[in-house]
């Protein structure tokens, strides 16, 4: 016959041995509090306060990295830009000038180096409380020292090219309006019919000499052909091509005036912004100052310290020296090692 298993009972008692656990724990720490007293709160408050400072520590070096990646970025982004603006400050033709655009992509460099400038000085505020807060190592402290230097260097040199970009942009512009002074400044002073020819030098005779008798197809002519003959035009009255020459010149004036306007606020607008860009510069420029003072401060200490450790060094060498030379005192010391070795081995032994 086949034998049936036999059904085993059983019972989950798992949330029994987590309460018995969780009495257990209650009681032991209360009976470890009741022991330790004050000292242990004390100590308890000190721990407590050192991981606040290490977590406010820690959130203030992570906020820094955050704030320096985010200007990294930023550096970048204006230096593409400054790629942009470079290639079209170098097209130097009339036809094809991008005035407008270029305006508008200097207005956005402008306004990022400006707040790139401002970040760069609150990320020098933030590393200083950070160092001076005490709460970091030195390692932590020199990477953020570094860090700053690093974007402070990037803007700069982003600030100087920059200034450079508008200082050719502004030598184009002025080459441009020199270029369409010179040619407008000859064509006015040709003469106001283009079509109209001078006469041959043949022509050109003396005052006294009788002039030549004109042909009878010219306007005024003397001669009685009936095949020439013309109504005579009023004498007050211009020909009919210096009216329509002096009308088209009388339309290219208000363009004309317009071109050189705009002209002149291109070359006010990036003088502007090339003396926003020196005071930047110049800001810039001190930071870099005040840290390299305080590299050289840096550097002599460097120096003093190490001829200091130089003068130690020679004298532990000299009193090295003093010391291997004296035989006397090796005589000494030799004479009171045997003589505690006698005292051992008879007394003692």
């Amino acid at each position: 016959m086949p034998v049936k298993p036999a059904q085993s009972s059983y019972r989950d008692r798992t949330q029994e041995f987590l309460g018995v656990a969780e009495r257990l724990r209650k009681s032991f720490s209360s009976a470890s509090s009741s022991q330790n007293g004050p000292s242990s709160s004390g100590s308890s408050g000190n721990g407590l306060r050192s991981a606040e400072r290490s977590r406010s520590a820690a959130s203030i070096h992570s906020e820094f990295n955050k704030r320096a990646s985010k200007i990294g970025y930023g550096i970048h982004q204006t230096s593409q830009k400054l790629a942009k603006l470079a290639q079209l400050a170098k097209r130097t033709s009339v036809f094809d000038d991008p005035t407008v655009e270029i305006q508008e992509l200097t207005a956005v460099i402008k306004q990022d180096i400006t707040a790139l400038n401002s970040a760069v000085v609150d990320l020098q505020l933030l590393c200083n409380s950070q160092n001076d807060s005490g709460n970091v190592s030195s390692d932590t402290t020199s990477h953020s020292t570094t860090v700053v230097d690093n974007l402070k260097n990037r803007l700069m040199s982003t600030t100087k090219e920059f200034k450079e970009v508008l200082t050719k942009r502004t030598e184009n512009l002025k080459v441009h309006e020199n270029r369409r002074q010179l040619f407008s400044s000859s064509a006015s002073r040709d003469a106001a019919n283009p079509f109209v020819r001078q006469r041959p030098l043949a022509a050109r005779s003396s005052a006294g000499a009788s002039p030549a008798p004109p042909p009878p197809w010219a306007n005024g002519s003397g001669s009685s052909s009936p095949l020439f003959q013309k109504k005579q035009p009023d004498g007050e009255s211009q020909p009919l091509l210096q009216q329509q020459n002096q009308q088209q010149q009388q339309q290219l004036v208000p363009l004309q005036d317009s071109y050189m306007q705009s002209r002149a606020e291109a070359l006010q607008n990036v003088e502007s912004t090339i003396h926003e860009l020196s005071n930047i510069f110049t800001q810039l420029a001190t930071m870099v100052s005040q840290q390299g003072e305080i590299a050289i401060r840096i550097d002599e200490n460097m120096d003093d310290t190490l001829s200091n450790v130089e003068g130690a060094q020679a004298q532990l060498v000299r009193y090295l020296n003093s010391i291997s030379s004296n035989r006397w005192l090796m005589i000494k010391i030799f004479f009171v090692l045997i003589v505690f070795l006698m005292i051992f081995l008879f007394f003692v032994a």
